[in-house]
């Protein structure tokens, strides 16, 4: 299964999606990556595990990244790997 699931995926758009982040990422202070960096591993994946203040604080770091705009370039990509021939 895991063979036929590494053929299915488009490397190409995986590489856009990391280059783009990346540029994103870099846009950030280097405060706020600090403190979006630390409050990431301190919660390891779980909400909950972060106070309301700092689960606030992410969400304010984290717009800064534009996450909707990384979908909306990415959306060409997608709309030509749902092509079949």
């Amino acid at each position: 299964m895991l063979r036929s699931v590494r053929r299915k995926v488009p490397w190409i758009v995986v590489f856009e999606a990391a280059m783009m982040m990346r540029a994103r990422w870099r846009e950030l202070p280097p405060h706020e990556r600090t403190r979006l960096a630390d409050l990431a591993k301190k919660s390891g994946g779980r909400p909950q595990r972060l106070t309301r203040d700092e689960r606030a604080e992410f969400r304010r770091i984290a717009k800064g990244l534009d996450l909707f705009g990384v979908a909306r370039d990415l959306a060409p990509f997608g709309r030509r790997m749902g092509r079949r021939h």
